[in-house]
Parts: C-alpha cells; structure tokens; sequence
C-alpha cells in the first residue's frame, strides 16, 4: 500500500480516512434530484436518515459516477452522499459548487420485457432531434407545421438539437452548458398564448429532454429529471387548443376548387401535430419512467386524456392539398380512440402506419409481436 512521507519515514501503517455513504428514505412517488453543497456538507436533523459507516480499512471509492448510479431516487428522495467534516482529505480534493446525484441508474438494468415493448420507441425518438434538423419533423410534429414561421422557443431548441449532432467528447461540456441555458431561458419565457406559440413550447421542452435524457451524461440527465413535471404542466396547456372530434366519414375534400381543401389541410396539420404532441408529453414521460426503473408507478390517467388522433402515412406525407385530399379519399385513414387499435390491427396494412403509429403499435403488441404484425401486411416495423 502507498503510504504518506510521515507513515514512511516511522515506518507504521499509514491509515486512510474513509467516507460515510447516507440515504435518505423515500418520502415521496416522484422522482427528484439531490444536491451537496460543499458549503453544507452535514445532513439536515429534521428528516430521518440511515447512516451507513464504511470501515476504516475499506478501499477508497474512486468511481464517483459508479457509485451514485446505483442510487435509486424514483422510489423516493434521493440517497446524498456526503464527507465527514473531518476527512482532511477534502482539503486536496478541488469541489465543485454543486455535486449534483442523478435520481435514476442507467438503463443497462431494465428487465428483457420492457425493453420488448419500448426499446424500438426509445431508439426513435433518440433520433427526433436529428429529424428535427434535417427534416424539419418528428413524429408528432408535422413536416410543414412551420413552414411560414417558427416560434422563436423552437427556434432556439431546433439550433440546440444542430449544436448537440456536433457533440464530441471535447466540446461535451460546452453544448450542454449552451442547451441548460436554452432550457432555462425557455422556462423563464411567459406562457405563450397562441396556439402555435403553445405548441412550440412544448415541442421544445420535449427536444431538450430527449437531449438530456438519454445522452448518457449523469448531470445533464439530473438535470433534466427536476423539470419533467414542465412538460406535462405545458402538454395540458394544449387542451385550450385541440379538437378531438374527429369525423372523417362526413367530410368531403374538393380537388377543384382547391382552397376549401387547402385550408382544411392547414387547420388538420395544425391540430394533429397538436393531437400527437399531447399525446406523446405523457407517453414520453411515463416511458421515460419505465426504462429509468421508478418503482413507485401509478396510472395518472393522462394517456387518455388525448383520445383521439389519426394514424395514416398517406395523410402525414402529403406535400400538397391535392396529394391530400387524394390520399383522405382514396387511402385508409383510422381514427385511434383511448388507444384502442383494433380496427387498425384487424384492417390496416403496412403502408398505413406512419412512424407515430408504429412507435405506439411496438409499445401495445412489443417488438417481436409488431415485426410479425407488419411482416404479415407485407411490410416491415
């Protein structure tokens, strides 16, 4: 064992101070972040704690990252772990202002069944960023929703998702030290008030997330577990604004003249973008949840709060209002209600299913079971 010039030059044991590991218990259902100043760094006596001591002789920890991760705050407040005041050994060791513990392990532990169910879904909307950049879409975000204007909150986001296609290992702390300050700018905003604008927001809260929640970055993931409750608080929002009636039997689209068309096809990419957006807030958090391991899960409700959305790729990808209104009167198009998709999984093919619904459709039937649904359509998940 190294010892110090003191130990060596009596020639005795040089002993190393240890550290004491505390916990707190789970006070709450919602996942929530703990910080250590170094500032304060002894435990508050008002709550409860159990005290684990390690023994003297115990190895130094040296895996920071290792040791935090397998701390697991979804069941409850996080576990903070401290140095006795007296280990002189802080005083070589330079603190930062905040050591900040994520409330989540990564995802290496989640069981096979899960990850049947949601690993294709996590796999593509990791790629929502990029396809936000090169195609000016996502899955629940319409190609042409912003093609006269974008709001400047996802003018902001769209410009942090090009900055984040550039991250490497050298300039990783710099972009997501660019992107919290979006993030915080974003938040401090008053609420926006039209429906685009609210719209916007939402959609950039969701980008920013998919960033800092499964990079694989420790503290931009911490970070950005403190501020999920925003998303669902801004998906609510979207309720002044979606229209959930959706009666495609009794509507008629002209191919001459156009302009009736075109203005039902402006208003339908507007209110399915919103319809999905809604939609998807809720699904991203509670799967987020899943895959992160929270123990303490509970049925809010709020899947089914948006209960209804169409599900046609001949509709999504139309590029004009005559490709539209051809696809509305020739193609399927299916109404989904409290995500109940029989009717798409009894007469659906392949081709109907844009990436919205395939991302839903792998997490109802799971993979193995989706690419044997498609397959038997003549397609492929």
């Amino acid at each position: 064992m190294p010892a110090c010039l003191r130990c060596s030059q009596r020639h005795i044991h040089c002993q190393y101070p240890s550290r004491v590991l505390r916990e707190q218990p789970a006070s709450s259902s919602e996942a929530s972040v703990a910080a250590v100043s170094p500032d304060c760094l002894t435990t508050d006596d008002s709550s409860p704690q159990i005290v684990e001591s390690l023994s003297s002789d115990a190895p130094i920890i040296e895996d920071f990252n290792a040791l935090i991760s397998g701390l697991d705050a979804c069941s409850g407040e996080p576990g903070v772990l401290e140095f006795p005041l007296e280990d002189n050994t802080l005083k070589f060791v330079e603190q930062p202002w905040t050591l900040t513990a994520p409330s989540t392990k990564d995802f290496s532990h989640v069981p096979e069944r899960i990850l049947n169910r949601l690993q294709w879904a996590v796999d593509e909307i990791k790629r929502a960023p990029e396809k936000m950049v090169l195609e000016n879409q996502t899955p629940w975000s319409h190609p042409l929703l912003y093609k006269d204007g974008m709001p400047r909150s996802l003018q902001d986001a769209h410009s942090s998702c090009a900055l984040y296609m550039a991250k490497n290992r050298v300039n990783s702390p710099i972009i997501f030290r660019s992107i919290e300050s979006r993030v915080n700018d974003l938040l401090a905003t008053p609420a926006p008030i039209t429906p685009s604008e609210c719209l916007a927001h939402t959609q950039a809260l969701i980008l920013y997330q998919i960033i800092r929640l499964y990079d694989g970055d420790i503290g931009a993931r911490a970070s950005a577990e403190l501020i999920i409750p925003a998303i669902e608080a801004s998906a609510i929002s979207l309720f002044s604004y979606a229209q959930f009636d959706i009666d495609a039997t009794v509507i008629t689209l002209p191919t001459y003249p156009v302009a009736p068309t075109k203005a039902f096809w402006q208003d339908w990419i507007l209110q399915e973008s919103l319809r999905r957006t809604l939609l998807f807030s809720f699904y991203f958090v509670q799967a987020y949840r899943i895959m992160a391991g929270c123990k303490i899960l509970q049925c809010d409700g709020r899947l089914g709060l948006c209960h209804a959305w169409t599900l046609s790729a001949h509709l999504w990808n139309a590029t004009t209002p005559l490709s539209f209104a051809e696809a509305w009167r020739d193609k399927n198009h299916y109404v989904v209600t409290n995500a109940i998709f029989s009717e798409v999984l009894a007469e659906a093919q392949a081709d109907d299913i844009d990436v919205f619904g395939k991302i839903m459709i792998s997490s109802l039937l799971g993979q193995d079971e989706a690419e044997g649904w498609f397959a038997s359509r003549g397609g492929k998940l």
